[in-house]
């Protein structure tokens, strides 16, 4: 019968250091254990492996043969297991390794990379992989330490970074083509473009500046998980699509697009970033993170709110 690794282990590290400290009682002080249990422990590790180790004398102890060889075993595999401490802590308190980061097309190219250009340069041994879809991944599913998202709130856990406007938009093409939107009421009799990757009916929140308020349930005509294509058909005449604000902007300028409802406001959405660490993240993730708020507190300095995670845009 062989022998339990987790049986001789221990006892190969306590046999390591009655050799170096030559005495069973400077190793129990060291161990925190008694002199007995440490002679009981060698004893035990004598038996398994047939043969003695040690020589005991009232003054000295001293190797046998077998011993010798047996210690030069030991040494290695507790030297070796020192090294894998030290390379584990290092890789949970220094920026080394691989950071895995998630986010969708939009996020990954218009915040992501330009917020991480310092970071990467500031950081030669990290190494850096970049996750894009353009849906909710699962970070234990896909081994991604960090997720860049956005939502109508952020969670509890998740932290917050900046606040980010909506609108409705169509083009000139499809607004001259069917009834005015003058009122809410209104756009029921419409085609709408909304991200979701499920087709489902979509709740549609407005405010005016008098305080009023309107709440639609509006169903798609085209549905995506996939905000450029949705603004693509947007400029195509299709429909009126609900995007983030900084996404049309220069069509928006441009004339391309025009804002439905002008005086009313959508509710607005919020980047926020979302990881698997709940407690002691690595130093990588803490960096990064602190970087990140960093890099959206310059972009978007207005304050905003957050609360828990909804859907993404």
């Amino acid at each position: 019968m062989k022998n339990n690794a987790m049986d001789y282990l221990p006892r190969m590290v306590i046999f390591s250091r009655v050799v170096e400290l030559g005495a069973f009682s400077k190793a129990a002080r060291e161990l925190g254990l008694t002199s007995s249990s440490v002679s009981q422990h060698i004893s035990a590790l004598e038996a398994m492996l047939g043969t003695t180790l040690l020589h005991r004398t009232t003054r000295k102890l001293s190797l046998t043969e077998a011993g010798h060889s047996f210690y030069a075993n030991c040494s290695r595999i507790v030297d070796l297991a020192s090294e894998a401490r030290q390379l584990t802590e290092s890789l949970h308190k220094e920026l080394l390794g691989e950071l895995r980061i998630a986010a969708s097309s939009f996020m990954a190219s218009e915040y992501l990379v330009p917020a991480l250009d310092d970071f990467i340069r500031a950081n030669p041994k990290l190494r850096i992989s970049i996750d894009v879809n353009d849906h909710n991944i699962d970070l234990m599913d896909k081994s991604v330490d960090l997720a860049l998202r956005v939502g109508k709130t952020s969670g509890e856990n998740d932290v917050y970074l900046a606040s980010l406007p909506a609108v409705l938009c169509a083009s000139p093409a499809y607004l001259r083509a069917h009834a005015p939107i003058r009122h809410p009421e209104d756009l029921p009799q419409h085609d709408f473009l909304f991200f979701t990757p499920h087709g489902s009916s979509v709740e549609v929140s407005l405010r005016n500046r008098g305080g009023q308020c309107a709440q639609l349930r509006l169903t798609p005509r085209v549905s995506a998980n996939h905000a450029r294509s949705l603004r693509r058909l947007a400029l195509q005449g299709h429909g009126v699509a609900r995007l983030l604000a900084c996404k049309v902007q220069e069509d928006l300028d441009a004339g391309r697009l025009e804002v439905v409802l002008p005086d009313w406001e959508l509710d607005v959405y919020c980047a926020f970033l979302t990881t698997k660490y709940r407690e002691s993240p690595p130093q990588k993730i803490v960096k990064c993170v602190a970087h990140l708020e960093d890099y959206f507190r310059r972009r978007h300095p207005a304050p905003a709110s957050s609360a828990s995670a909804a859907d993404p845009a």
